[in-house]
C-alpha cells in the first residue's frame, strides 16, 4: 500500500510486523519464532499453578485408575470415579480456563463413563432371595461358582412347591416325565410296584433319571415308580423344555447341571446296589457288568433305577442273575459249592512269572 508523504508524493508503506500483535478475541500475543518459548525446548515462562478445581480433577483420575480391571465390582468403582474426575475438569474448563472445547470434551467424555457405570453397578447391584432359595444357592450351586445374577434367573424360571406327608409327587405309569425337582428340605420315598427302594434327601433331585434318559430320547412317557413324601417337603420344579432351553443359553450352568444330575443318579445307584444281596449273601455292585445284563444304547436310567424283573422303565438297568453269560452258571447244580480239586502248587520261580517279570 502507498502513503501520501509531506511533499504529496506517495511513500511506500512498512507492514507491520505479524508477530506481538494483540488479535482478538483472545486478547493473547502470538510469541515470535525467535521467542524462546517457541524456539527453544523448555518454557521461559512458568504458568502458575491451577485451581483447586483441576488439583481435584486429577486426583480423581489417579483413584479411578488404582483401582484393578478384573471383576465387575473393579470396574464399576474405576468408571465412577472418572466420571467424577471428567465432570471436575468440565468445569474447570468452563468456569477458569474459560474453554468451550476443553468443557465439552470433558462432558462428553464424563457422559459415557456415568453409562459404562451405571450399567456394571446393575450387574453387580445385592440380589436378594427367599430362605430357601438362598439355603438352596449356598448348599448347591455356590460350590460351583455359580453367579448370583444367573441363579436368580434360574429361579425365577422353576417353581417352589410342596409336599404333606402321604402326598404323591408321581405316581407309578399316571404322572409323565416333563419336569426336573430337587428337594430342598424333606425326605421321599421311592416305591416300584409296591416295593420299596430307597430314599431321597434334601438337596436331591427327584427325578435325575427321567431326566437323563429324557435328554437322550424325544419321546414322552410315565414314572415308572412312585415317590411320596414321608415329611412336609419344599422342592424347587422346573418345567423340562424351559430348563433346557435355558441351559442351552448358559453353557457352564448345563455342565453344572449334568456334573449334579451325574451325581445324583450314582448316588441312587449305590443304595440300590447296598439293599441288593447276591445269592452267596454278599453285596454285588450292580454297575459291574460282570453281574448285570448289558445297558442299552440310550443308557435309559428311567424309574429311578428299579431293581426287578424289569430295569428302569424295562430296559438298561442291571439286574442280578439275568446275564446271558451268567445265566448258565447260577443255574449249574455245582453252584455254591465249593470246589476242592487238587491244582497244582504255583512256585513263584515259575518261567511263565520269568516271562512276565524278567530279572534286572
Amino acid at each position: 500500500m502507498l502513503q501520501l508523504g509531506s511533499t504529496g508524493a506517495p511513500v511506500p508503506m512498512t507492514p507491520e510486523p505479524l508477530y506481538g500483535v494483540a488479535t482478538a478475541p483472545w486478547n493473547h500475543a502470538v510469541p515470535a519464532p525467535s521467542d524462546p518459548a517457541v524456539a527453544g525446548t523448555g518454557c521461559a515462562v512458568w504458568e502458575p499453578i491451577q485451581s483447586i478445581v483441576f488439583q481435584v480433577a486429577c486426583l480423581l483420575f489417579f483413584l479411578g485408575y488404582l483401582a484393578p480391571s478384573t471383576g465387575s465390582a473393579a470396574m464399576f468403582v474405576m468408571h465412577a470415579f472418572l466420571s467424577l474426575g471428567f465432570i471436575t475438569l468440565s468445569l474447570w474448563g468452563l468456569l477458569y480456563a474459560c474453554a468451550v472445547d476443553i468443557f465439552v470434551w470433558n462432558l462428553v467424555f464424563c457422559i459415557l463413563n456415568i453409562c459404562h457405570a451405571g450399567y456394571l453397578g446393575y450387574q453387580v447391584r445385592p440380589i436378594r432371595f427367599t430362605r430357601e432359595e438362598r439355603d438352596l444357592y449356598n448348599t448347591v450351586f455356590k460350590p460351583f461358582q455359580v453367579p448370583r445374577i444367573i441363579y436368580r434367573d434360574l429361579c425365577n424360571l422353576g417353581k417352589i412347591s410342596s409336599l404333606k406327608i402321604g402326598e404323591h409327587y408321581a405316581e407309578e405309569g399316571r404322572t409323565p416325565c416333563n419336569r426336573l425337582s430337587i428337594i430342598i428340605f424333606g425326605k421321599v420315598k421311592v416305591f416300584s410296584d409296591g416295593d420299596f427302594l430307597h430314599n431321597i434327601q434334601e438337596k436331591q433331585f427327584l427325578d435325575s433319571p427321567e431326566w437323563d434318559s429324557f435328554s437322550q430320547a424325544e419321546t414322552r412317557e410315565n414314572f415308572q415308580v412312585t415317590l411320596t413324601a414321608t415329611t412336609y417337603c419344599r422342592y424347587m420344579s422346573w418345567q423340562r423344555d424351559n430348563l433346557r432351553d435355558f441351559l442351552g443359553t448358559h453353557p457352564y450352568l448345563k455342565q453344572v447341571f449334568a456334573n449334579l444330575i451325574g451325581t445324583d443318579i450314582t448316588r441312587k445307584l449305590y443304595l440300590l446296589t447296598e439293599r441288593n444281596l447276591n445269592h452267596r449273601g454278599s453285596r454285588a455292585d450292580l454297575r459291574l457288568p460282570s453281574v448285570a445284563r448289558e445297558a442299552s444304547p440310550n443308557h435309559d436310567l428311567r424309574g429311578h433305577l428299579a431293581a426287578g424283573g424289569m430295569g428302569a422303565c424295562g430296559v438298561g438297568i442291571p439286574v442280578l442273575g439275568t446275564s446271558q453269560n451268567q445265566d448258565s452258571f447260577l443255574q449249574s447244580p455245582n453252584y455254591g459249592q465249593q470246589d476242592y480239586t487238587k491244582r497244582p502248587r504255583v512256585d513263584a520261580k515259575d518261567s511263565t512269572y520269568d516271562n512276565i517279570y524278567p530279572p534286572r
